[in-house]
């Protein structure tokens, strides 16, 4: 039996490119326990209007009856 197979020669050209790594700045976080000692962590703020809407609602509650 004959091999009938056609084969083409394969051209093998690599190139080679620099690869240029691009680190983006980043800003520095400020240290959460910071937020905690000082009083203006976002989730403590974010408390403090929600208990501040409720004690508002509470009270129209009892104005306008």
């Amino acid at each position: 039996m004959m091999d009938n197979r056609q084969t083409s020669p394969v051209q093998s050209e690599q190139t080679i490119q620099p690869v240029e790594l691009v680190i983006p700045s980043q800003t520095p976080m400020e240290n959460p326990s910071n937020w905690m000692r000082d009083g203006d962590s976002p989730a403590e703020i974010i408390l403090a209007i929600a208990v501040l809407i409720g004690a508002i609602a509470g009270l129209l509650k009892v104005v306008v009856p």
